[in-house]
């Protein structure tokens, strides 16, 4: 190759590099990425990354292709769940799932082809004790501080006295320590650098141990202590002159640990929660798991479709849990819950080509005690480091969701194509310098799926964008609805946007005066499109049942409220709604009825559903049992 050609394709590579880096750092210091704002500045930065690989392509003149076996079931995944988005119940949440998907693919993709050479990996362990460690100290700094923000955003009060740095929820910041902190520990073991420079890789493993000490997460507990623990076992077992290190440090680790449980009441408690049923802090996921696993039963070869966990849990509810989980709080239920068996194999197939290609690498990059692995190896560490952080992720995931958050699936999916990119150090048979047809296919395929994704992306920004000024408005006003009808044209197939300017607009017509009342149809008219949007959802039910209680319409209501019933019916709002309604209409024992079971399923904070039931037996003219008020 000239030296021109090879100066410019060492440009194009880093500024690939530096857009897929961009990427992962964006997501992760935004709140994961979870916001279709940051994940539309996400896809844009992935698609500059995309032409500039399409570039390298006929440009870089040598750039060779790796054809890994986990191409084809990361290419089939994608390709299986825009065929079920198709045929889903709620096809805007589904085809929100496959943007995630693809862009994880892309990321992917990226990282095999371009993101292997020995120093990128170094750059990308540097940039992971850098992220990581400061992160760290963030949330030491929320933690020590009592701070009840996330960046500019006001934190949930359920997690209080817990960290989480740029994350909302804390237990997917604990998964980014899990990933990030193995690739530290092994560059100050393992890496073939200065002193210092292990010693400051040293050092941000240890902030990142106790940043994930402070987000009280039981499974980043778990994960963390399982990948370090196979760290430093592996360390004692394959270098010799480490051994008294690997074993001085783990009991080390373990005695801060203990300290940690000891000293800090939280933390007993967040233990302590996992035998006990029913308090704040159990660890019980089985009210989430087991509508999952019903929901397979039911559907068990191709599930209830991409993101339909959410769709479909009010039919299998567990009492237990009454707000909307949105996750099944397990990866792997949660991929058989909406893609079925056949989806889970397509992915175990992606897992099981990671694994082998992993071992098969392995004897290959790993330098043994003995060796000139003595003077230390960057690769070996990456290797190492990536792999258990990927391990500790697998175990995480058993209790948590960590892959629906873009931030992490982004790093995930960048970390296995640099796992995987290794495999040409074991075998040439899959690495070899594409042919003018290669090329032109797989550069129709890059542009074709950006051509999908790139639009999504911009739409989703502005939908996203008009759905946050409403949210910014105190009350229901002429800005709020605007904003909430421009998204709707923007994105019609949105249940939630249809169902908010419907429940907007009626309690407007209610309690804003007389400017309103004449859009009381209007309000109805948005309900029913928000109920046959999502066919599965009780709240639209539940407000019409509440717009024609008040307008006096009993019978409708009544329709409409047990309407909601049988779609939800284990759900307490439900049935005090149509307790409320049959009270109105003065069907005593019937409302009883409702608030009975409503209190079976709360009997402590539901104050609403025991006043009404007193008020039925006034009505009926029925004592309270003995030593009831």
């Amino acid at each position: 190759m000239r030296l021109g050609n090879r100066v410019l394709d060492h440009r194009l590579e880093r500024g690939i590099e530096a857009m897929v880096g961009a990427s992962v750092l964006l997501a992760v210091v935004l709140f994961g990425g979870v916001r279709m704002t940051e994940l539309a500045c996400v896809t844009g930065l992935l698609a500059m990354a995309s032409v500039l690989w399409v570039a390298r392509l006929w440009l870089g003149g040598s750039h060779r292709f790796l054809l890994h076996p986990i191409l084809l079931p990361a290419f089939g995944f994608v390709a299986y769940a825009a065929w079920r988005a198709r045929s889903a119940d709620v096809p805007y949440l589904a085809w929100q799932e496959v943007w995630m998907v693809g862009l994880y693919v892309l990321a992917l993709v990226l990282a095999l082809q371009n993101l292997h050479g020995q120093d990128v990996l170094q750059r990308t362990s540097w940039m992971a004790s850098g992220l990581g460690s400061l992160l760290a100290l963030y949330a030491l700094g929320q933690f020590l501080g009592e701070s009840d923000a996330v960046l500019w955003l006001a934190r949930p009060a359920q997690y209080v006295r817990r960290a989480g740095a740029t994350f909302v929820n804390p237990n997917h910041f604990a998964t980014l320590m899990v990933m990030l902190m193995p690739l530290s520990l092994a560059q100050a073991f393992l890496g073939r650098a200065k002193p210092v420079e292990r010693v400051l890789h040293g050092y941000a493993a240890l902030v990142m141990c106790a940043g994930l000490a402070v987000t009280m997460s039981r499974g980043g507990w778990l994960g963390g202590g399982i990948a370090t623990a196979a760290f430093f076992g592996w360390l004692a077992g394959r270098k010799r002159h480490l051994r008294l290190p690997a074993v001085l440090v783990m009991g080390a680790m373990a005695c801060a640990a203990v300290a940690f449980l000891v000293f800090n009441a939280k933390a007993r408690l967040r233990i302590e929660g996992l035998r006990t049923q029913g308090m704040a802090d159990t660890g019980d996921r089985t009210p989430l798991w087991k509508p999952a696993w019903a929901m397979w039963r039911d559907h068990p070869w191709t599930g209830v479709g991409p993101a339909h966990y959410d769709v479909w849990y009010p039919q299998y509810r567990d009492a237990a849990i009454q707000a909307s989980p949105a996750y099944a709080h397990s990866e792997y239920l949660n991929t058989l819950a909406d893609y079925g068996l056949v989806g889970a194999l397509v992915v175990g197939a992606g897992i099981a080509a990671l694994v082998a290609s992993a071992l098969l690498s392995r004897k290959y990059v790993e330098r043994g005690s003995g060796d000139l692995g003595d003077k230390g190896s960057n690769r070996s560490a990456f290797f190492v480091g990536a792999t258990l952080g990927l391990l500790g992720l697998a175990v995480h995931s058993v209790g948590e969701f960590p892959m629906h958050i873009p931030a992490l699936g982004l790093l995930a999916m960048v970390l296995a194509g640099q796992v995987a990119s290794m495999a040409r150090f074991a075998s040439d048979r899959w690495w070899f310098s594409p042919g003018l047809a290669l090329r032109a296919a797989v550069s129709v395929a890059v542009l074709a799926s950006l051509a999908w994704l790139v639009p999504t992306a911009w739409v989703g920004f502005r939908e996203a964008w008009l759905l946050a000024q409403a949210q910014r408005e105190a009350g229901v006003s002429h800005r709020l609805i605007q904003s909430l009808e421009r998204a709707a044209v923007l994105a019609p197939g949105n249940p939630r946007t249809a169902l908010l300017l419907g429940d907007n607009l009626r309690r407007a017509s209610f309690f804003a005066g007389s400017e309103w009342t004449s859009r009381r149809s209007e309000a109805i008219a948005w309900l029913g499109r928000a109920a046959a949007i999502n066919p599965h959802d009780p709240a639209p039910h539940m407000a019409l049942a509440e717009a024609w209680a008040w307008a006096q319409e009993l019978d409708k209501a009544v329709a409409a409220s047990a309407k909601a019933r049988a779609m939800a019916p284990r759900l307490v709002a439900a049935a005090n709604l149509h307790g409320w309604i049959l009270f109105q209409r003065a069907q005593y024992r019937e409302a009883r009825e409702q608030f009975q079971q409503s209190l079976e399923w709360d009997p402590w904070t539901n104050h609403y559903a025991r006043a009404y039931l007193e008020a039925c037996d006034a009505a009926l003219g029925v004592s309270p049992p003995p030593g009831q008020p």
